[in-house]
């Protein structure tokens, strides 16, 4: 799949701000359990 620069930039941007708002709502989570979890859906 051939993307452009400004559809990664969004993506990352998208990226970026989905781990944001999921280490301030699951704080108390272990980070390396949630991150294996959400790579597997990949």
């Amino acid at each position: 799949m051939n993307m452009t620069s400004q559809t990664r930039d969004g993506i990352a941007l998208y990226l970026i701000a989905a781990v944001a708002v999921l280490c301030v709502l699951y704080a108390d989570v272990d980070l390396g359990t949630l991150f294996h979890a959400i790579l597997m859906r990949w």
